[in-house]
């Protein structure tokens, strides 16, 4: 009773700051992304509390942006996605085959009610959030001689509030994480109970949770702490009314950056570590100044690598020679085997861990390990959820990505 009292206190409240303060609401679901955790029904739907601020968002937006012609009336989400397509066709096409193979997905799953609720969840409202983000940002841009989406985009306001609410997000997971790992306060007893895990979970409950949501913020705050850098130098670091949201990005920026390794670390996510030293390098082997050194650090430490011995845990690990690597091996293989079978349609939404069931076999012949929920690689994973269209849109969107960022 208390929670549903909460619960609705806190939508009301955020529908009255995305009716006022759009924008502000904007930030507010991007700082409170774990709010998903929160689970509740309105009967008979299941549902989160961030899918409830998803929904206010969505149903704002539409009502403030409906607009009555004298001959028709323009709907805000159809005209919204011709904006998309005419600033960006192939994007548009790579968005369409993918929201078209989720859809598709539905109808080769087990269970449509669950890949129902994933279609919604991860495909429907993700990509809504975008187009309203893109919208809102084109309303606030500030000059820009070319008209490329991405470029523009790295210059709205709207961008960079978005970008310093997931910093933000990030430090307070980090610094949970780091707290977790000195306590074990929240960390399932599976994880603290084994001191050979002994790894922290954040808010999450798993682990790898930790490194996927922190290490692709890592270049977002090196960009978010370069541009305020700059912007407070050029105003000689003043502590005046204009520069205190400056100052507070850059402070958040930089401790997100100190602390965010550590969290990886004390998770023990080794994809993690390896994501953050990518974010890291990335940045520096792009910019001119820092471009050779990188590239020289970057090869000694795989020379170093190359010359420990086979028994060092850090290399079995990195060369998936650990128990981890070898499931992760078997789960690929296994993955394989069921997308040779059904090439076209993979598993369907929220099917993978019953259809590969018939594909699941023991490590070695005798070492029987659980079936997961999905088979732990990207790449993989799309294609089983959503068949060889859904893989084709998502790389295409992949490489537009790389092939804007780094070419406009």
């Amino acid at each position: 009773m208390t929670q549903n009292i909460l619960i609705s206190v806190f939508s009301l409240s955020f529908l009255i700051v995305a009716w006022h303060r759009f924008n502000l609401s904007l930030f507010f679901l991007f700082l409170l992304l774990p709010a998903y955790l929160i689970r509740f029904s309105i009967e008979p739907l299941p549902t989160t509390l961030l899918e409830v601020m998803i929904g206010i968002i969505i149903f704002i937006w539409i009502i403030r942006n409906w607009k009555l012609e004298t001959t028709q009336q323009s709907q805000p989400l159809i005209s919204s996605f011709k904006f998309l397509v005419s600033k960006s066709p192939s994007l548009s096409i790579a968005i369409l085959l993918f929201l078209t193979a989720a859809t598709i997905s539905i109808f080769t799953s087990i269970n449509i009610r669950s890949a129902l609720g994933e279609w919604k969840a991860f495909y429907i409202e993700p990509f809504l959030i975008f187009l309203i983000v893109v919208i809102e940002g084109t309303k606030n841009k500030e000059q820009n001689a070319k008209n490329n989406l991405l470029t523009n985009l790295q210059t709205y306001k709207l961008t960079n509030l978005i970008i310093f609410a997931l910093i933000l997000c990030g430090l307070a997971t980090s610094i949970l994480a780091i707290y977790q790992h000195f306590t074990g306060w929240m960390v399932p007893w599976a994880f603290w109970a084994n001191g050979a895990s002994y790894r922290v979970t954040a808010w999450y409950g798993f682990p790898n949770g930790v490194g996927l949501f922190l290490a692709p913020l890592i270049p977002l705050a090196i960009f978010l702490f370069i541009q305020n850098f700059s912007v407070l130098q050029e105003r000689n670091w003043k502590l005046e009314t204009g520069n205190w949201g400056r100052w507070l990005s850059l402070v958040s920026s930089f401790l997100f950056l100190v602390s965010s390794p550590f969290a990886i670390l004390f998770a023990k996510s080794t994809g993690g570590l390896i994501g953050a030293a990518a974010g890291i390098g990335a940045p520096l082997v792009l910019w001119k100044k820092t471009r050779w050194p990188t590239l020289a650090i970057g090869l000694a430490s795989l020379l170093v690598l190359a010359l420990l011995p086979m028994n060092k845990p850090i290399k079995q690990e990195l060369l998936m020679q650990d128990r981890s690597g070898q499931i992760r091996i078997n789960m690929w293989g296994e993955t394989t085997e069921l997308l040779r079978a059904n090439p076209l349609t993979g598993a369907g939404l929220a099917s993978y861990s019953k259809r590969i069931a018939p594909y699941h076999h023991p490590i070695n012949g005798n070492d029987n390990i659980e079936i997961f929920h999905h088979p732990h690689n990207i790449f993989l994973t799309m294609w089983v959820n959503l068949g060889i269209l859904g893989l084709i849109g998502f790389v295409w969107m992949i490489v537009w990505f790389y092939r804007v960022g780094l070419t406009e």
